[in-house]
């Protein structure tokens, strides 16, 4: 079922110690501390987050280095934010909203805890900034993880459903052991955290025992990419800014396939991408998607100056791999779900976030769907389906929407 609420006309182991004074809980180490446990989702460290990643509204801003696990399934540590509301914690603790970043590249500078004043991708990391201080305000801890292989050990599978889906439930299993929760939470995201928040609910996953998804909120999320990259394929020239970013990501997603295939990075680099593409494949561990956008990195490529000799055989491997790993072929728990789309997005279009959203409801789901007369980055913000988003968020967990 489709409802369409409050759209824009187009026209455990940490917490005490962290928050002492503040909150309530079961007993937990110190700030600062670590733990040699080897489970995902328990947490390895904790410490105060940088000044970009703190949170107007927040009590505490605590970076959070815990552990994950890669699609062969090996522990590997992954980092994210815990933002703590103000005031003293319910005695039974607070609802949780595991929030997902939208695209900021893959290189570790690209992490959002990661982040420093003179970042030139501050602006995607603090693009969830106007969602977290509303969320806060109306006393809901935001946990957001920077996903597997960015700001830590390992590539980043960049726009890998099932990795981006395990970051965000092993980053609500930390939470809980960081603060006091009271088990309901909610997985939102945007972008490519739009991929991360449908993928928590995906009937593959194994969420967290002890804790109830309430609902799935997914902001612009990234789809049919490969419908994108074949429409894209034949312009021969750039023309900025669009097929600057478009470019960019497509560098991304071949390396996202790569860091699960390492024979895609093979083909690639033996002939599956042009000899232009290939030396910039460095840049893409190097520059977060700003600076890869840039004309002296993949935004000076034409799409059509992408592919090499072999580039029929890289184009079917990553075409193939976008078709079954898109989040329209997830078979989803029985959650609410709610789609915010952009009506001038040009990353998402909005046809294909139709389409997504057809596909769920013929799955039974129960979809509400909000649409803005925004781009990609700020259908995300106070602005636009921030409010409307906050208050379906809120019911969904249970509290007073005023």
């Amino acid at each position: 079922m489709r409802r369409h609420l409050g759209l824009r006309p187009v026209s455990g182991l940490v917490g005490v110690a962290i928050t002492t004074g503040l909150l309530t809980g079961a007993p937990a180490q110190a700030a600062g501390t670590s733990s040699t446990s080897e489970r995902r989702g328990d947490v390895i460290s904790t410490g105060a987050a940088g000044a970009t990643s703190r949170v107007d509204g927040a009590a505490r801003s605590v970076l959070v280095r815990y552990r994950t696990s890669t699609g062969g399934g090996r522990i590997v540590p992954a980092t994210g934010l815990v933002l703590v509301p103000q005031g003293r914690a319910p005695r039974a603790g607070w609802p949780l909203v595991v929030y997902g970043h939208m695209t900021t590249g893959a290189a570790d500078v690209c992490a959002p805890t990661r982040g420093t004043p003179r970042s030139t991708e501050l602006r995607r990391m603090q693009q969830g900034d106007d969602l977290a201080r509303s969320l806060l305000a109306a006393g809901v801890a935001v946990a957001r993880p920077d996903y597997e292989g960015l700001g830590s050990p390992g590539g980043h599978p960049y726009l890998r459903g099932a990795s981006l889906g395990r970051s965000m439930i092993d980053m609500a299993a930390a939470a809980r052991k960081v603060i006091p929760l009271n088990g309901r939470w909610v997985a939102s995201g945007h972008s490519e955290g739009g991929v991360a928040a449908l993928n928590v609910a995906d009937r593959g996953q194994a969420l967290v025992k002890g804790m109830s998804l309430r609902g799935v909120h997914a902001i612009t999320p990234v789809t049919r990419m490969d419908v994108l990259i074949r429409l894209l394929r034949p312009v021969p020239v750039p023309v900025q800014p669009v097929t600057g970013t478009l470019v960019a990501l497509a560098g991304l997603i071949v390396k996202g396939i790569a860091v699960e295939d390492p024979e895609v990075e093979r083909l690639a680099l033996e002939g599956g991408l042009s000899p232009r593409a290939a030396a910039l494949w460095a840049h893409l561990e190097q520059r977060c998607l700003g600076d890869l956008a840039l004309q002296d990195s993949w935004g000076g490529l034409a799409p059509a100056q992408l592919l090499g000799g072999r580039g029929d055989e890289l184009l079917s491997t990553v075409l193939d791999s976008l078709a079954d790993d898109d989040v329209r072929a997830l078979r989803l728990r029985p959650v609410p779900v709610r789609i915010e789309e952009g009506l001038l997005d040009e990353v998402a279009p909005l046809p294909f976030t139709e389409l997504l959203v057809r596909s769920y409801e013929k799955q039974g789901l129960d979809v509400e769907v909000g649409r803005w007369l925004a781009g990609h980055s700020q259908t995300n913000s106070a602005q636009m389906s921030v409010p409307v988003a906050t208050r379906w968020i809120l019911r969904r967990l249970g509290r007073s929407t005023g």
